[in-house]
């Protein structure tokens, strides 16, 4: 509320000095200047805070590095170069270099990037995890590759995605959500398997504690991921992302969902937007199945005074801007929501791991 006051004061000192004869004229244009910039400087600190995330809580430090994977990619209009794409991969590893550490592979929601969830990264990085997290080029704001360019979120995918939201029609729905995350999914596939043979992160990865995580969309991709390969994983974390991969059919106004149990535990957090209304949503109808199932390896945990938006770190960035996409629903301060999804993921992991 302070820049809101600060504004308001530059703002009324702006219009003042507009109304009065000042001499010479370069000087009213000084301050008039001045005022201005402080204006926009105001604004930009109220939309933009950039509050810092918790400390971690384990006894390790955390070192950040950088990996990119290229390969021959099944979707030529997602490919980087020539028939070639490229997955950044960001990393955050404890400082032990003489244990093998469980892995966590994340994949963010549409339009997110890399460090979209960096507080909840360092905290199971200072607490003995390994986490992985991908940059999906063209569904990310902007990916960074290995060559310094800069690959920007497709325009026509933007739009898909915002036409979709409250879409009644359930088969262009359908397409449009399995031709979004079909990309997601060979990236974590083929970034998981990249991993598994990289030998400068393979010798510090316990390879019987591999984890998928997600945000939304990239929730989803990792859900599927995890119901095919369930060989190879020991669990899902998502961050409010309905099971599109279960989906066999549609049956009037209902999408049809695969009979078969989801093989893996699965720590699933919901917002305000969804929490109580996952019933009325056809497209979840496989999330309240678990929500409702008497299986401990089901975990759901409800971050109230959350949105959607809320549920990644730009509400540690810009609470505004959170707030504005989640229409207002984000009435805990964001130290506070993260915090609780750092504190539930590490417990779902040491319960699985140690």
């Amino acid at each position: 509320m302070i820049w809101i006051l600060i504004s308001a004061i530059l703002l009324i000192a702006f219009v003042l000095v507009i109304a009065k004869k000042i001499r010479p004229f370069w000087k009213k244009l000084i301050l008039i200047f001045l005022i201005l910039v402080g204006i926009l400087l105001s604004v930009f600190k109220f939309v933009f805070p950039l509050n810092e995330g918790p400390k971690p809580t384990g006894p390790y430090g955390v070192k950040n590095e950088k990996s990119y994977y290229i390969h021959k990619t099944e979707i030529p209009k997602m490919a980087t170069s020539g028939s070639d794409r490229e997955v950044p991969v960001s990393w955050w590893l404890p400082e032990d270099e003489n244990t093998k550490h469980p892995l966590v592979i994340f994949s963010h929601g549409s339009f997110g990037i890399e460090d979209s969830n960096s507080s909840l990264f360092e905290e199971l990085a200072s607490n003995g995890y390994i986490v992985a997290s991908l940059g999906h080029p063209y569904h990310s704001f902007i990916t960074s590759l290995s060559d310094g360019s800069d690959v920007y979120v497709d325009s026509s995918f933007f739009q898909s995605v915002m036409n979709a939201q409250g879409s009644e029609n359930l088969e262009k729905t359908r397409e449009e959500f399995n031709e979004w995350k079909s990309i997601r999914v060979e990236d974590i596939s083929f970034v998981l398997d990249s991993i598994l043979s990289d030998e400068k992160y393979s010798s510090q990865i316990d390879q019987e504690k591999i984890f998928l995580s997600g945000h939304s969309l990239g929730g989803s991709a990792a859900l599927e991921v995890g119901r095919n390969r369930a060989n190879a994983l020991l669990g899902v974390i998502a961050l409010e992302s309905p099971f599109f991969g279960d989906i066999v059919g549609i049956e009037g106004e209902k999408y049809l969902f695969t009979e078969k149990e989801y093989p893996l535990p699965v720590l699933h957090f919901y917002s305000d937007a969804l929490w109580g209304r996952l019933d009325e949503i056809t497209t979840y109808e496989m999330n309240q199945k678990l929500l409702q199932s008497n299986n401990p390896k089901y975990v759901n945990v409800h971050v109230e005074g959350s949105g959607h938006i809320g549920l990644s770190e730009l509400s540690l960035a810009s609470p505004f801007l959170t707030n504005l996409f989640d229409n207002g629903m984000n009435s805990k301060p964001a130290l506070e929501k993260i915090e609780e999804i750092n504190k539930a993921t590490l417990e779902f992991l040491d319960r699985l791991t140690k």
